[in-house]
């Protein structure tokens, strides 16, 4: 009989969205399964079953009723099914997930759990004060962070083997290495740009304090109306207006992989992130990094070798490394050779699941 991993979805992640299929929270346990031989379910309230039979048709969706009570109706799935579970996998070390996994180590005292922490600086903080957190962690037998800093400070607090499994990138069709050759005098950036913790603004001030004639900003993403309208008071009147584009949402994904491809430099300037999945995609298309001092940035600018790391709040300095960086034409063909050669080597999901694997002591069937 096939060994089974399941994706047990906490009460604060009950609903996933079609983006969250192609993220780490689904991909792990998917790519997990395919790599081991073993089957895959997802078990949650809400999520579009046609959409993951599409892309993953061998993965299951098991509904679990919200109701008046998630986490009590998870426990009586997993009363009569822990014992078919071999691997649980949960993301997050959210409060809920306590008594879920209690309930899976009852029943199935021989399954293994695996947790991705997810985690960043200030959540951690505010982790280390709530007495259930070092319980939940001592439940698992595999815990994971993104980045380095964050796998220290868990490890000093918890004194647990904390294994550091950065974001990756997953490729929906093969592709070719970006030649240096092959990109414009391109600036992008990608994500929810009217959410406020991404500071879209403060990266297109940046952008505009650099006076660069000969370069274009792109912005890919969803944004409110309110936004669009904050956006364009920005601009208004600025000279350099014009190189600013605006493009919104990309779902297509070969348009929206050519933005990376086309782009020398990737640029975030969020205040708060948990190793972003987008620095990933921006490092396998060899695109020089310019971030805020998020978690992960360190990690994946290999400590400012492939990328300049700012304070959060620092749009000045980063319009002046824009501007500094734009004119170091070997600095970003070297980045587009050797972090595209490191990401693409390191940062696909199906070579991390082979880790995790291995973490887990699991092995292809």
């Amino acid at each position: 009989m096939s060994k089974k991993i399941a994706f047990i979805c906490s009460v604060e992640s009950y609903k996933l969205s079609d983006a969250h299929i192609f993220k780490d929270l689904c991909l792990v346990p998917i790519l997990l399964g395919e790599y081991l031989g073993y089957d895959v379910s997802i078990l949650t309230t809400e999520m579009n079953e046609a959409l993951l039979k599409q892309t993953f048709p061998a993965v299951t969706f098991q509904h679990i009723p919200f109701g008046d009570d998630y986490v009590a109706n998870m426990n009586t799935y997993l009363i009569e099914h822990a014992k078919d579970i071999d691997i649980a996998f949960a993301i997050g070390p959210y409060p809920s997930y306590l008594s879920i996994l209690k309930t899976y180590k009852k029943y199935n005292p021989h399954g293994k759990i695996y947790m991705k922490l997810d985690v960043n600086r200030f959540w951690l903080n505010r982790l280390k004060t709530y007495p259930y957190f070092t319980e939940l962690l001592q439940l698992c037998d595999v815990l994971s962070s993104e980045c380095e800093s964050i796998q220290n400070s868990i490890h000093e607090f918890s004194n647990l083997d904390i294994k550091r499994i950065p974001n990756g990138f997953y490729e929906l069709f093969q592709t070719d290495p970006v030649l240096f050759n092959e990109k414009e005098n391109r600036i992008l950036t990608v994500g929810r740009l009217d959410a406020p913790e991404k500071q879209v603004l403060l990266a297109v001030k940046a952008f505009l304090a650099a006076q660069l004639s000969d370069w274009e900003f792109r912005l890919v993403g969803p944004m409110s109306e309110a936004f669009r309208q904050e956006l364009s008071n920005v601009l208004d009147g600025n000279p350099f207006a014009a190189q600013v584009t605006i493009l919104g949402p990309i779902y297509d994904k070969v348009q929206l992989e050519e933005e990376y491809r086309k782009a020398k430099i990737f640029c975030l300037t969020s205040l708060v992130e948990c190793y972003a999945h987008v620095f990933a995609e921006a490092a396998k298309n060899g695109c020089y990094i310019v971030t805020t001092d998020v978690d992960g940035a360190a990690d994946i600018t290999q400590n400012q070798r492939y990328g300049t790391i700012h304070p959060t709040h620092d749009w000045q300095s980063v319009g002046r490394t824009l501007q500094l960086v734009t004119k170091q034409e070997v600095l970003l063909a070297d980045t587009c050779e050797h972090l595209q050669a490191f990401a693409r080597a390191e940062l696909n999901w199906r070579n991390i699941v082979q880790k995790v694997a291995e973490y887990l002591g699991e092995k292809k069937s």
